[in-house]
């Protein structure tokens, strides 16, 4: 068995330190970044639904949840990167080129990026984002809950050639709310990952947390344990 979303951890851990390194000193962090509030997040693959944005929260009824972000936190629209590259930003959250062509055409496939999330304007040092995402497990149907999927992950891990100081530990699992979570810590220097996901609809749904100070993983928690992940199908 094998899970393309280690890849993803591989390269949110590569990345999101390109990020703080590539911003030019001549330019400037624009000031406000565009939300389009209430409209499709972003383009699904393979028809699943992704979601809305209502102030800040994230509502997905495909997948039968919602989660509320803190007031100060920003929720870009789709076009986000695009906008953030005008400026002179290049945010590389998740480079898909890095893959290779196969992986790459794998992670089109399967992986839906569903909601970036971010701590303060993108770009600024020691900034805090969460990921989520929906893996496609049709072609892996041993994974019946977490715990499978998150050992699935961690054995590719293990089997991947990682970035020097690329640091993984057990699998485990939360209790956060009305949810059990499986998840897996990572780490490369001062910048920390935390993947938690939950299997349901014949999905991986994935919250992978990106952060150096532990209280913004304090705070992801927060989000997670008062989100409703028992949302009624088809509504939102």
């Amino acid at each position: 068995m094998r899970s393309i979303s280690a890849i993803i951890l591989v390269l949110l851990c590569v990345s999101f330190a390109v990020a703080q390194k590539r911003r030019s000193p001549t330019k400037r962090l624009p000031s406000s970044i565009p939300v389009k509030e209430g409209t499709e997040v972003r383009e699904a693959a393979k028809k699943l639904d992704s979601g809305s944005v209502k102030g800040r929260t994230y509502i997905n009824p495909s997948l039968s949840f919602q989660v509320t972000f803190p007031d100060s936190w920003l929720i870009p629209g789709p076009d986000f990167e695009g906008y953030m590259k005008s400026a002179g930003f290049d945010l590389h959250t998740i480079n898909t080129d890095a893959l290779g062509p196969l992986a790459k055409k794998q992670f089109a496939k399967n992986v839906t990026v569903l909601l970036t999330a971010y701590r303060s304007m993108p770009g600024t040092p020691d900034n805090t984002f969460v990921l989520i995402a929906a893996e496609d497990l049709s072609s892996v149907p041993q994974i019946k809950d977490a715990v499978d999927y998150i050992d699935v992950v961690r054995q590719s891990l293990l089997r991947a050639k990682l970035p020097a100081g690329f640091k993984f530990g057990e699998t485990d699992a939360e209790q956060l709310g009305s949810m059990q979570f499986a998840f897996l810590d990572t780490s490369s220097g001062t910048q920390k990952r935390r993947l938690y996901a939950t299997v349901r609809q014949g999905y991986a749904l994935l919250f992978t947390v990106a952060y150096v100070d532990d209280a913004d993983l304090a705070t992801v928690r927060d989000v997670l344990r008062t989100g409703d992940f028992f949302l009624p199908t088809g509504n939102s």
